[in-house]
């Protein structure tokens, strides 16, 4: 049986690899979008331990050659005050957000009114406020708050942009510590003159916070253990897409606009 390795672990290229095999097979057999699959192969190149690769797989039905890991990765709470954010917790503790309901598209879906952190933990970069420090950063690094996606994760975010003055390549670049730091050449991609695009100055933050926080309730699941955020252009408009699941064998996912419409929603089911 393979060594089952601490979440902490640094990753190796070849874990790297192993990661984006699975996820270029979920997209083969209709697990993921193409913009979910363009979202987590770019998380994946920029993954710095096992418990980042296995967070980008594990609501996934393919089997992997990834290492195994030793522990479920630990809920954060997208509440928490982000690092540095001059947002703050007051801006996204959603105490007035009201329960949304999406009738128009005949689903259940739901945002937190109560206080989330009796349900979830503490967030670290995947707090939406966490978009007000990246929209600054952008706009100093590249000049612009519109780009092709975004993922949040524990420790940094991944964002995908086309290269500065070539707009048929895409480049990704990582946020740390309030830094955007120089993409890496060697894992850009070609872009299509018309990729869609997202920009992130229009999300509503506090609305975004609110319906992360309620997911539980919209995607039928008693808790959630593991969540992922991205944020992306698609053919029909922007959209923020969020992935819950629970080691109790629960997932499911949600996708909202950026004024927090949602737009569809697929909960738990069983049986």
């Amino acid at each position: 049986m393979p060594t089952r390795l601490p979440p902490t672990t640094r990753a190796r290229d070849v874990d790297r690899s192993d990661t984006c095999a699975t996820l270029d097979e979920a997209l083969a057999d209709g697990q993921l979008s193409e913009f979910e699959h363009a979202a987590r192969i770019d998380l994946a190149k920029e993954a710095e331990t096992i418990a980042d690769l296995h967070t980008l797989i594990e609501d996934l039905q393919n089997d992997t050659d990834l290492q195994p890991m030793a522990d479920p990765i630990a809920l954060q709470h997208p509440i928490a005050t982000a690092k540095g954010s001059r947002l703050g917790f007051m801006s996204v503790a959603v105490p007035a957000v009201a329960a949304l309901v999406a009738l128009t598209f005949g689903i259940r879906a739901c945002s937190s009114t109560d206080d989330p952190a009796a349900s979830l933990g503490t967030a670290g970069y995947r707090n939406p406020a966490i978009v007000v420090d990246i929209v600054d950063a952008l706009r100093q690094k590249i000049g612009t708050s519109v780009v092709d996606r975004l993922g949040l994760y524990d420790d940094y975010a991944v964002i995908a942009a086309p290269a500065p003055g070539v707009p048929q390549k895409q480049v990704s670049y990582t946020y740390r510590d309030g830094v955007i730091e120089d993409y890496d050449d060697n894992f850009s991609s070609t872009r299509d003159f018309d990729e869609p695009q997202i920009d992130l100055a229009t999300i509503d933050l506090t609305a975004t916070a609110g319906i992360i926080a309620g997911a539980p309730e919209s995607l039928n699941m008693s808790r959630i253990d593991s969540y992922s955020v991205s944020f992306y252009g698609s053919d029909n408009g922007p959209e923020i897409y969020v992935s819950a699941e629970n080691t109790d064998q629960e997932s499911g996912n949600l996708a909202f606009d950026p004024a927090g419409n949602f737009l569809r929603v697929n909960p738990f089911s069983f049986g």
